[in-house]
């Protein structure tokens, strides 16, 4: 069978999607690339159809629905700095990181194919830098961008900082957390981040109850912390040495308390039957990316 050859990239602002993808003041910014053009419309949105009466009428072009889908990814709340993220960029170095990124590729080709009977998520565990934020935006970039599916993105640290900067000005919980209970996929990052009070895990099983009890919500997290059933991380090369002690890597020192211990057994027990666990092991990459004087914890002399 021939070869069929790629056709040549004509704009290289947009890679010939028709859009771009920007970081704008620590937001990912969408817009219509310079480059697109629309032959039906000519840009105005709107065309003539002619029913068979031969009634003419105005109805939106195709291409309105490609804007749509960038107003989508917009409002969407995805930091600016993963504004290159998606799965050709996902680098894996360890075997758990190449099924967590298959197992990510599955959920959207399952998701699309069956949008309506399709409710289990996933949640992303492992140390810091292997990658989990990445997936879990890549995930929902697709979903937005390929079907236009309402997407959302938060950070539960900072969620729950806006909320108690909200009680200054009188808005309620709810106020914020609607937009998160209304989405048809949505990321929760940072998953058992902070002190986890009373009041935290209080707003946390608010959120997971009301996509638990809605069959139409699916919901994807990333947490540093691992299942109930420890998983022990093999030691390798490490970033720091104690003295006199042996290599360690950063994770082995990171994952000690389960995330069933840190959220409780209720919303745990939850999370177990909404999602399937993703253990994703390795380096953290954003260490090994730097200089011996800047990795955490640092030498000791």
């Amino acid at each position: 069978m021939p070869k069929t050859e790629t056709p040549p990239v004509t704009c290289t602002s947009c890679q010939d999607k028709g859009y771009a993808l920007s970081n704008l003041k620590g937001r990912l910014h969408a817009e219509i690339c310079d480059c697109f053009h629309c032959d039906k419309c000519e840009g105005e949105g709107r065309i003539f159809r002619e029913n068979e009466k031969g009634i003419a009428y105005l109805m939106d072009c195709e291409c309105t629905g490609l804007k749509q889908r960038l107003l989508v990814i917009e409002d969407a709340g995805i930091p600016g700095k993963f504004v290159d993220a998606n799965f050709d960029s996902y680098l894996n170095h360890h075997r758990s990181q190449g099924i967590a990124k298959r197992m990510a590729e599955d959920f959207v080709e399952d998701f699309i194919k069956s949008k309506k009977d399709f409710s289990r998520g996933l949640i992303f565990m492992g140390a810091p830098g292997l990658g989990k934020t990445h997936l879990a935006v890549a995930i929902i970039k697709a979903l937005v961008l390929d079907e236009g599916i309402d997407c959302r993105f938060v950070d539960f640290f900072q969620l729950l900082s806006d909320i108690r900067h909200g009680y200054s000005e009188d808005m309620s919980d709810q106020a914020f957390i609607k937009p998160y209970l209304d989405a048809r996929v949505l990321v929760i990052d940072e998953l058992a981040k902070g002190r986890n009070t009373e009041w935290e895990l209080t707003v946390l099983d608010q959120l997971i109850s009301s996509r638990y009890n809605a069959a139409d919500k699916v919901t994807i997290f990333t947490t540093n912390y691992p299942s109930e059933m420890r998983i022990e991380i093999k030691e390798s090369k490490g970033f720091y040495k104690d003295k006199d002690g042996p290599e360690k890597n950063y994770a082995d020192s990171y994952m000690r308390e389960s995330l069933q211990e840190k959220i409780g057994a209720r919303i745990y027990s939850r999370l177990a039957e909404m999602c399937k666990f993703v253990m994703i092991e390795g380096n953290d990459l954003r260490q090994k990316s730097l200089s011996a004087s800047q990795r955490y914890p640092r030498n000791k002399k």
